[in-house]
């Protein structure tokens, strides 16, 4: 009778799936257990997985040290089921340190991620926007207009971004020289008062993945929020904490 149940059960299981050397980022890690971790990586061809590192806390392991946020790996893993079990860490280049308000920046990055991605979902788009980002996290002067552009990528690769260069009323070219209210399902739509919405120009840059224009880089971070926050549906990050203590 034991034999048969134990039987049963292995035949409800799913199959055994492996992954070998598949690059990935590191978005977050937590404590399982007394010595292992559960680390949060993004996958250009498997989307974003959680696995599980056994013994990755101890100084003795060979994953001791490869779970900082940021870092790029070459990740082996076994999977059944929706947690998978890491099997191997190798580096992929020098570590990428960041620091101060580069850090913070990237851990907003992560956040957004994780909030706005389902696992298992591989969007290649998504891995190689996060890719660009980073190294232009290191670059004070480059740090706000590299987080505009990656919100946006992300916003459109998950299929909710609106069309930032087309009116959304008349399917008009957005005019350089106007200015617009941005609904975030429907998109820009002129107003009449020059006080009240974003100029054109800034959304016609942050469409074609160019800069903003110098000194609209607070309206350009303020719509970002508008549809941003438009997704979380009433849900918080935590990072945008520090970013209203640490303005500048």
């Amino acid at each position: 009778m034991d034999r048969s149940r134990s039987r049963l059960r292995q035949a409800r299981l799913p199959p055994l799936s492996r992954v070998d050397r598949e690059a990935v980022f590191v978005l977050h890690r937590r404590a399982w257990r007394d010595t292992s971790l559960i680390i949060e990586l993004l996958s250009r061809t498997h989307g974003r997985i959680a696995g599980v590192a056994r013994g990755a806390r101890s100084a003795r392991s060979a994953f001791f040290g490869l779970s900082e946020p940021f870092r790029a790996l070459e990740a082996s893993w076994t999977r059944r089921g929706e947690m998978a079990t890491l099997t191997g860490l190798d580096p992929a280049g020098p570590a990428r340190r960041l620091s101060g308000r580069a850090m913070w920046c990237g851990l907003y990055a992560n956040e957004l991620v994780l909030r706005l991605t389902p696992r298992d979902d591989p969007d290649a788009d998504i891995f190689d926007a996060y890719a660009r980002l980073l190294p232009e996290l290191a670059i004070p002067a480059r740090q706000s207009n590299a987080l505009r552009r990656f919100e946006l990528a992300l916003l459109q690769a998950i299929g909710v971004a609106p069309d930032l260069a087309f009116s959304g009323e008349s399917g008009e070219p957005v005019a350089a020289g106007m200015r617009y209210r941005v609904d975030p399902v429907g998109g820009p739509v002129p107003v009449a008062d020059h006080r009240d919405g974003i100029q054109g120009s800034v959304l016609l840059a942050l469409a074609d993945g160019r800069d903003v224009p110098a000194g609209d880089d607070a309206a350009a971070l303020r719509l970002m929020r508008k549809l941003i926050e438009h997704q979380l549906d009433g849900r918080k990050l935590n990072t945008p904490a520090f970013f209203r203590e640490n303005p500048s």
